[in-house]
């Protein structure tokens, strides 16, 4: 079992898990839901119109672009040119931050191997372990930025790069005469707290802090106001072993000695199944619990940070996240799009009210940076943007929170909201009392927007949303939904409200995502 965990580890995150859910939902008074009658009476929220926490931080809705298979289907074959179908998706998604050039496949990227005309450019390794020619260079990625007015992250190659050559791209981007924009913001390396696939990329935590060390300063003597991020992870997710690099946070923040402004996370991967014992309502049940996991994780390098660099005002980037239910790919191949059963549960009604977790919780977090779906296109069951061209739940989600990003968080205050008992899962522990309910709201200008997660399995709630000195307004809710949180496609669903003396029943539907919209007068 062991042997068998460490190999997932060299592939996305480690994974055990198995649990029976709770046979019964509550609240904190002990009332059961799983039995309850659908309408959830007791629940409230309450939005403060007038009450501005914060300005919102709109890199929150970032995302990634993968450089090889024309940047997954982004770009039409032997070219540069992008897809028109993939383009019109891309545009309606605009991410606020995009990273480039990858993931894992950043590990073999060398950025002169993406310049000048497309038929001179050399051959560059990939992920796969086969050559391609790089359609989607620093300057096409640039292009995109531009367009979208996405804030650039470039990840550079650490494993099989050097510092002199991270220090020329960052020449390249900022120290030219171009109208593309400038990138601020560089991620030093990507998971090497995992195994390496190919033993030319592999480095000891010890080796990538001085690697890190020598490329920060590199860099920054090229442009000095650049800000750079090092790659974090604790030992263990939810009790799970989570690297084979035990002791690996303490190892590279003891030996980082070049100045970093951000920490880079990639634990945001759940819930995971490795033994496959779990059934679909656990699987679901601990997906809803999985931010939760990500939280305490939040905390834990928090204070790691506070131990090794207690002076240093650090903030934390999720530059990776997304669902993650296994990785039968890693077996099987491509013959997993025919043998796996949870594999594309990724592609899910689920995954979406995953992701829609996630950006709550990252909007709420006042140290964030920015976070980065991934990704955006393509890409085996993770692109927002399907293979065929065509948005993934996902998507839906990403495309609602471009409204959820502008102006600023509000406080709110919820109440009486009832719990669930959630199954265990790989790095999702069983949870006796996660709110079934979970919610946030923000303000831009006259219109008031609070996103809402029923995140019960089997229950309409019925929520009573109370606007304190709102007396008149036009209020609709869009439902994202389907009939099964894994199988089934979503659908969006429209509807009027009324708003009754500053307050709103609105029914929430089994597994859904809302967004609520008050145009104040």
């Amino acid at each position: 079992m062991q042997q068998k965990r460490r190999q997932l580890l060299s592939g996305i995150g480690a994974v055990i898990g198995q649990s029976v859910i709770g046979s019964a939902c509550s609240t904190g008074s002990g009332r059961a839901l799983a039995g309850a009658p659908p309408d959830s009476s007791g629940a409230s929220l309450t939005v403060n119109v007038d009450d501005a926490l914060r300005p919102l931080n709109p890199l929150v809705l970032g995302n990634n672009m993968d450089w090889p298979h024309s940047a997954q289907g982004f770009l039409k074959e032997n070219g540069t040119t992008p897809v028109p179908a993939y383009l019109e998706l891309g545009d309606r998604l605009a991410p606020t931050a995009l990273r480039y050039p990858g993931g894992t496949n950043s590990d073999f990227y060398h950025w002169r191997n993406g310049i000048g005309p497309y038929d001179q450019r050399k051959l560059t390794k990939t992920l796969e372990g086969k050559e391609e020619r790089i359609g989607l260079g620093t300057d096409e990625y640039l292009a995109l930025c531009k367009r979208w007015g996405s804030e650039p992250l470039i990840t550079i190659n650490l494993a099989t790069g050097t510092a002199e050559e991270a220090a020329d791209w960052v020449r390249h981007t900022n120290r030219r005469d171009s109208d593309l924009p400038r990138v601020r913001y560089w991620e030093i390396g990507n998971e090497p707290y995992l195994a390496s696939h190919f033993k030319e990329a592999g480095m000891t935590p010890a080796e990538y802090a001085t690697r890190a060390n020598a490329a920060i300063r590199a860099m920054k003597v090229v442009d000095p106001s650049i800000q750079t991020g090092i790659v974090l992870r604790n030992d263990t997710l939810g009790g799970v072993e989570s690297t084979p690099f035990k002791g690996y946070i303490d190892t590279v923040l003891k030996g980082m000695q070049a100045p970093f402004e951000f920490a880079c996370l990639h634990s945001s991967y759940f819930p995971v199944t490795f033994e496959k014992k779990e059934s679909e309502l656990e699987l679901f049940t601990a997906t809803m619990a999985g931010v939760h996991i990500m939280q305490e994780d939040m905390q834990a390098t928090r204070a790691k940070l506070r131990q090794y660099h207690p002076n240093r005002k650090v903030q934390l980037a999720f530059t990776e996240h997304n669902a993650l239910y296994s990785m039968d790919i890693l077996r099987w191949g491509l013959a997993s799009i025919f043998l796996s059963k949870t594999d594309r549960y990724i592609e899910s009604l689920a995954g979406a009210l995953f992701t829609a977790d996630c950006l709550r919780v990252y909007s709420q977090t006042d140290d964030l940076l920015m976070a980065n779906f991934w990704s955006l296109c393509g890409n085996w069951w993770y692109g927002a943007i399907s293979h065929e061209g065509k948005p993934r739940p996902q998507f839906h989600v990403l495309e609602a929170y471009r409204d959820l990003v502008r102006g600023s968080l509000l406080r709110t205050e919820a109440t009486g909201i009832a719990t669930m008992a959630t199954a265990r899962s790989g790095f999702v522990p069983a949870q006796a009392a996660i709110p079934s309910i979970e919610s946030h709201a923000v303000r831009d200008g006259k219109t008031v927007r609070v996103a809402i997660i029923n995140k019960h399995p089997d229950k309409v709630q019925t929520l009573d949303i109370r606007l304190p000195g709102v007396s008149k307004a036009k209020v609709t809710a869009r439902e994202l939904s389907a009939r099964s949180y894994f199988k089934e496609a979503v659908a969006w669903t429209d509807r009027n409200v009324e708003l009754r003396d500053g307050r709103i029943d609105l029914a929430l539907g089994r597994h859904s995502f809302t967004v609520l919209t008050v145009q104040l007068s």
